[in-house]
């Protein structure tokens, strides 16, 4: 029988398509979705809050004892030692797609008008 349909502009051999949850946190369990039948895996939504804060806390640790202890900052790791953004989801996004045969579908959540195309790039 011929299930295949098209989602988003991909052709899916199934319309079993597993969205964002605690299986798609794990490569290997993206793999036994395909195996299952999933058509295509829908991966966690990075949302601009989280990007906004992770940039405003690392500015609030470096700059709040900067003035009284000069040497305060002194104590924090290089800034390209932090992981500021997404790259910790591409990183995921890129094995996904590596591991399986199915589209991957990544979700940007913005609040923000426009917020997510900012993000995006």
């Amino acid at each position: 029988m011929d299930i295949t349909t098209s989602y988003l502009g991909f052709k899916l051999r199934s319309p079993i398509v597993p969205s964002a949850g605690p299986l798609s946190e794990d490569v290997s369990k993206i793999k036994e979705m395909e195996d299952a039948g999933a058509g295509a895996v829908v991966l966690h939504s990075l949302f601009e809050e989280q990007l906004e804060h992770d940039e405003l806390e690392l500015d609030y640790h470096t700059h709040t004892a900067s003035e009284s202890y000069a040497e305060a900052t002194s104590f924090f790791p290089e800034p390209f030692e932090y992981k500021l953004g997404p790259e910790e989801d591409l990183e995921h996004i890129k094995k996904a797609k590596e591991a399986v045969d199915i589209p991957i579908i990544a979700s940007l959540n913005g609040k923000s008008l426009g917020g997510w195309i900012d993000y995006s790039k």
